[in-house]
C-alpha cells in the first residue's frame, strides 16, 4: 500500500495516527524527491549538489540521502539528522542508547533484517523501535498488530541498527539453538565426519561466528580470541591493541565453533593435538578481508586466534602514520637513494608492516622492480611482487633472497631480518646497488645496529649499507567526542620533565562511540637515526647502543618519548599512553 493510499484509508495524516504512535509532523512524507526539496530549502545543499545527487541516485538506485553522503555533499549524521527533521521522527544513535534484550525477541530475526528495525524498549505501552526506514507505515502497523503494542519509532543509521541484530538477535539465537541442540546429542555423539558434513548446513553455528567476525570488523579490531576455559567459552577482541571481552558463552558450543573456524580456513577438524594454521576470507560490505586462523591445543580445548588483515591498511601513506614533518621528509630523502638498507624496528604489534608498506607506496612505479619477501604476506600492493616464505619446502628468507637478486630487483622488502644469513644476503644486496627495506625486533633505533653486530655482522659492512633506522610504536588516539580536559600539577609536570608552560593536557573519560575506553585508534609515535659520520665511526668503534643513542640524540635525533609527550600537548593522546609505550612498561 502506498502512502496516498494510506492516507485515503485512513482519512487523516499518518502522522496523526495514534494507534501507530508516530509523531505528528508539518508535512507527509512523499518520497525521496521531497527529502531533497527539504535540503535544499533549509540550504543543507544546493541546487547543483541536489541535481548531481538525483542523477547518482538513478544509477545506483540508493536512497536519495545515501547518495547524498556517497558523494560527499553530507556528512552521515548530517544526513540522519535531517531526514529526521523531515520525517518527524526523532534520529537516535543506537550506541548510545540502552537495548532491552527481552523486548528484542517480540520481533523475529527475519523480519528484524528484511526491514532493517530493531526494538529498544517498552515504555507507558508505546513499544519504542529503532528503524531505518521509518517511512514505511505498513512495517509499522504490521509491528503494532504482531506485538500488541504502539509502536513509536525512530531513525537509526542501517549500519548500527545490522550491528545491533547481529549482537542482540543473532548471536542470542545461534547460542540458544547450539547450547540446546549439544545438551540433545550428549548420548550420542556424532563422529568426526558426520560433524564435518553437517558443519557447512549448521545455520546456528555458521550465522554465530559469521555475526562475530562481522562485528568484530566493523570495530576495527586486529585479532579475535576463541577461548575455551574451565567453565565458559570466551571471545575477545583486539582492539587499538587492547584485548576486550566481547562475548561470554556456554562451554557447550566451543566444539561447534571451533570446527567451523577450522572448516573455513581448511585445517584439519579431527586433529586436535597440534597447532594448526590456515587462512580463508570474508565479504564485509563489499570488501575483502583476509583471514589468518592459528589453533593451539590447551587443557580446556583449543584456542584459535583469528587475524584479520584488513586490506585498507596497506592503503595507508606517510601522513597518516602520524610522523612528523621532518621525519617524514628526511624518510622521503633515504628512499630516494639508489641503494642501501632502512630499517623499521620495534616490538611485536608496533606497526612496522604498515610502515614498510607505506614506504613501498612511496616507491611503486612502472620503472621500478620491487619484489618483497614475507612470512606471510599480510597485503598485496599492486606493482610489487610478493613471495610467501615457505619453510616446509625449504623456501627460507636467505634462499628466497638468493633467487630475488636474479631476477634484477630494483627495490627488495624483506619481511623480518631474523637471522646472520638473511642479513648477510640483505647487506650484500644494499652493496650490490639495490634498496632494502626491512624491520627488526629492538627497542629502539641504535639496539638495531649493535643487534647485527650481534648477529655476527661485520661493523665495516654496516657502514657501507645502513642508510637510516626508525623506530616506532602505536599509541591509542584519544576519543575526540568524549577526551576533556585536564590540568597538570607541579608534582605531575615534574614527573614527566616538563616544562613550567605545559600546563594543561586532555584525558580519557569514555562515552559509548569509543566502548567507555575514551580511545579511538591509534597514531604512531617515531624516532629516526640517520646513519651520519658519527655514527659510523661509533659502529667501526663497536660502541655499545648507549653511546650510539647520545651521538644520535647530539645530532638532533627527537626520541620516542619526545615525539609521544608532542602529541600529548596536541591533545592526540595522553602521557599515560606514551610513557607504557615508549617505556615497554
Amino acid at each position: 500500500m502506498s502512502i496516498k493510499d494510506w492516507y485515503n484509508q485512513k482519512k487523516q495524516k499518518p502522522w496523526e495516527c495514534v494507534e501507530l504512535g508516530v509523531r505528528e509532523r508539518k508535512e507527509p512524507y512523499l518520497g525521496e524527491g521531497g527529502f531533497g526539496k527539504f535540503l535544499l530549502d533549509h540550504s543543507r545543499i544546493d541546487s547543483s549538489q541536489l541535481s548531481q545527487a538525483l542523477k547518482s541516485q538513478q544509477l545506483s538506485h540508493e536512497r536519495l540521502g545515501e547518495c547524498m553522503v556517497r558523494e560527499g555533499f553530507l556528512e552521515r549524521e548530517e544526513m540522519l539528522e535531517a531526514l529526521g527533521s523531515y520525517l518527524g521522527v526523532p534520529w537516535i544513535k543506537l550506541t548510545e542508547v540502552e537495548i532491552d534484550p527481552v523486548m528484542v525477541k517480540l520481533i523475529q530475526e527475519e523480519m528484524t533484517r528484511r526491514y532493517l528495525l530493531i526494538p529498544l524498549k517498552l515504555q507507558e505501552n508505546r513499544l519504542q523501535v529503532a528503524m531505518a526506514d521509518p517511512g514505511n507505515l505498513q512495517v509499522i502497523d504490521n509491528i503494532r498488530v504482531l506485538t500488541g503494542y504502539q509502536i513509536e519509532p525512530f531513525l537509526a543509521d542501517q549500519n548500527e541498527i545490522e550491528a545491533a541484530i547481529r549482537k542482540y538477535v543473532t548471536v542470542e539465537n545461534s547460542v540458544a539453538q547450539l547450547a540446546s541442540s549439544q545438551k540433545d546429542a550428549l548420548n550420542q555423539e556424532p563422529s568426526v565426519f558426520e560433524r564435518m558434513e553437517n558443519l557447512e548446513d549448521d545455520a546456528p553455528t555458521v550465522r554465530l561466528v559469521d555475526s562475530l567476525l562481522i562485528e568484530a570488523v566493523s570495530l576495527g579490531a586486529s585479532d579475535v580470541h576463541w577461548e575455551p576455559r574451565e567453565d565458559q567459552f570466551i571471545v575477545r577482541y583486539r582492539i587499538d591493541g587492547r584485548l576486550e571481552t566481547r562475548q561470554k558463552f556456554p562451554l557447550e558450543v566451543a566444539r561447534n565453533v571451533i570446527a567451523r573456524l577450522k572448516v573455513m580456513a581448511r585445517m584439519d577438524v579431527a586433529e586436535k593435538r597440534l597447532p594448526q594454521d590456515g587462512r580463508t576470507e570474508l565479504t564485509v560490505a563489499g570488501n575483502w578481508i583476509d583471514l589468518r586462523l592459528a589453533s593451539l591445543p590447551t587443557v580446556y580445548g583449543e584456542k584459535v586466534v583469528v587475524r584479520l588483515l584488513n586490506p585498507d591498511t596497506a592503503q595507508r601513506t606517510l601522513q597518516q602514520l602520524g610522523m612528523r614533518i621532518e621525519v617524514e621528509e628526511k624518510m622521503r630523502l633515504l628512499l630516494k637513494q639508489p641503494h642501501g638498507i632502512i630499517l623499521v624496528v620495534g616490538p611485536t604489534g608496533s606497526g612496522k608492516t604498515t610502515t614498510l608498506y607505506a614506504l613501498l607506496r612511496e616507491l611503486a612505479s612502472e620503472k621500478l622492480n620491487i619484489v618483497s619477501i614475507e612470512d606471510p604476506v599480510e597485503y598485496r600492493l599492486p606493482g610489487v611482487v610478493h613471495v610467501q616464505v615457505q619453510p616446509r619446502i625449504g623456501l627460507t628468507f636467505a634462499k628466497g633472497l638468493r633467487a630475488i637478486l636474479r631476477q634484477d630487483p630494483d627495490v627488495i622488502m624483506i619481511g623480518e631480518i631474523r637471522d646472520e644469513e638473511t642479513a648477510r644476503i640483505a647487506i650484500a644486496a644494499a652493496l650490490t646497488g639495490h634498496l632494502v627495506l626491512s624491520t627488526l625486533h629492538t627497542n629502539t633505533a641504535a639496539e638495531a645496529l649493535t643487534r647485527l653486530m650481534d648477529m655476527g655482522i661485520e661493523p665495516y659492512l654496516l657502514g657501507g649499507a645502513i642508510r637510516g633506522v626508525l623506530s616506532q610504536r602505536l599509541v591509542r588516539k584519544l576519543c575526540e567526542k568524549c577526551k576533556e580536559p585536564h590540568t597538570l600539577s607541579k608534582v605531575e609536570r615534574d614527573s614527566l620533565g616538563l616544562s613550567e608552560t605545559f600546563e594543561e593536557i586532555f584525558q580519557a573519560k569514555g562515552c559509548p562511540h569509543c566502548r567507555g575506553t575514551g580511545y579511538s585508534g591509534r597514531i604512531g609515535i617515531h624516532e629516526l637515526l640517520h646513519y651520519d659520520s658519527t655514527i659510523k665511526n661509533l659502529v667501526l668503534a663497536r660502541q655499545s647502543a648507549l653511546e650510539l643513542e647520545r651521538a644520535a640524540l647530539s645530532s638532533g635525533m627527537i626520541p620516542l618519548y619526545q615525539d609521544g609527550l608532542d602529541k600529548v600537548r596536541k591533545g592526540l593522546t595522553t602521557w599515560e599512553e606514551v610513557w607504557s609505550s615508549s617505556t615497554g612498561v
